[in-house]
């Protein structure tokens, strides 16, 4: 859910691959066509595309009528959230807060993105910040060369903290202030598409949001891990890692894919304190029980230093990240699988 200049598919940072038949190979998840696997099950794949990204689930099922049904019901479910949580529609719920400046009768999807989002600057020491938003838009408006006036008037309006809830009631303390879920909304809204998988009795299935990534069970229902490529920052096909998931989620973050200035030194990371966006960590990885951890987490250790980035990773239970620098070094914490 970001806006900017793309080079790829956006914000498609991992290389979607799955085992096929014999295990030794990898092949793109969600380009394998429908077939039966050894189980008895039916692999059924679908993409759309949405928030401005290509999404693709693959399902194992009894049928594929059944898996296409599945399927359908998720992506129902994506769309019902996209038109709760998106800034890029003026209809939503978070473009009426941002709007006005307060907002009676939240949604309590908005309330439980907005409460990560609180965590995750609180555990970042301010890092990820959702009120970026400003300096966001003025980014954009101006092609990563903004003002300095600008810059500064768009700064002091960024601050997590002063951000009221009373009930369902919401609304930002100084005007001016406008929030954006781009870190964290598109792994939440994931997450529910595999919630809804879940509940409709598929026990096998991967959720692909333009390379944030939830998977559980196998690619063919038959206990082997989905196995899933971390995109090169560089484009040159040399993989950071590959790692092996039955379950959970892994959500890449990176200023290589999206940008506002022709030098790609102004990206969609930004640095909330100073408006800059990082230059020595190319990409972050990180593995987490859900895309909305991952998701959120990446973004909020691309901000970082190497050090701290580890330390924070190592502090949250189930999590694990890679981080690949400007240089091209690879920094893992304990956990990475």
């Amino acid at each position: 859910m970001k806006h900017g200049t793309h080079t790829q598919d956006r914000r498609d940072f991992l290389k979607k691959l799955a085992v096929l038949a014999g295990g030794a190979a990898l092949a793109p998840a969600l380009r394998v066509l429908p077939a039966m696997a050894a189980s008895g099950l039916v692999m059924t794949t679908e993409k759309r595309m949405l928030m401005g990204t290509i999404v693709g689930m693959t399902v194992m099922a009894p049928s594929k009528n059944q898996g296409q049904e599945a399927i359908g019901r998720a992506f129902d479910e994506m769309n019902r959230l996209i038109g709760i949580l998106s800034r890029f529609d003026s209809n939503t719920a978070l473009s009426a807060l941002n709007v006005h400046g307060r907002l009676s009768g939240s949604p309590r999807e908005l309330l439980d993105v907005l409460a990560h989002g609180s965590t995750l600057h609180r555990q970042s020491g301010g890092r990820f910040d959702m009120t970026v938003a400003p300096v966001v838009n003025l980014m954009e408006r101006t092609k990563g060369q903004p003002d300095a006036k600008e810059l500064q008037e768009a700064l002091a309006l960024v601050d997590s903290t002063q951000v009221r809830q009373s009930g369902s009631d919401l609304k930002f303390t100084t005007s001016g202030m406008s929030a954006t879920l781009d870190g964290i909304a598109k792994g939440y809204i994931a997450d529910k598409a595999a919630e809804m998988l879940g509940a409709l009795g598929v026990a096998h299935y991967m959720v692909d949001a333009g390379g944030d990534i939830r998977v559980q069970g196998s690619p063919k229902g038959d206990g082997r891990p989905w196995r899933i490529a971390i995109e090169d920052p560089n484009k040159q096909g040399d993989y950071p890692a590959v790692i092996e998931m039955r379950s959970g989620a892994v959500a890449t973050s990176g200023g290589y894919e999206v940008f506002f200035d022709s030098s790609r030194k102004s990206t969609h990371l930004i640095n909330p304190e100073t408006g800059a966006s990082p230059q020595y960590i190319r990409s972050v990885s990180v593995q987490a029980p859900t895309v909305m951890q991952a998701d959120g987490l990446a973004t909020s250790l691309s901000l970082m230093s190497p050090r701290e980035a580890l330390r924070l990773t190592s502090s949250l239970p189930g999590h694990s990240c890679l981080l690949v620098t400007s240089s091209g070094a690879r920094l893992a914490s304990p956990l990475w699988s």
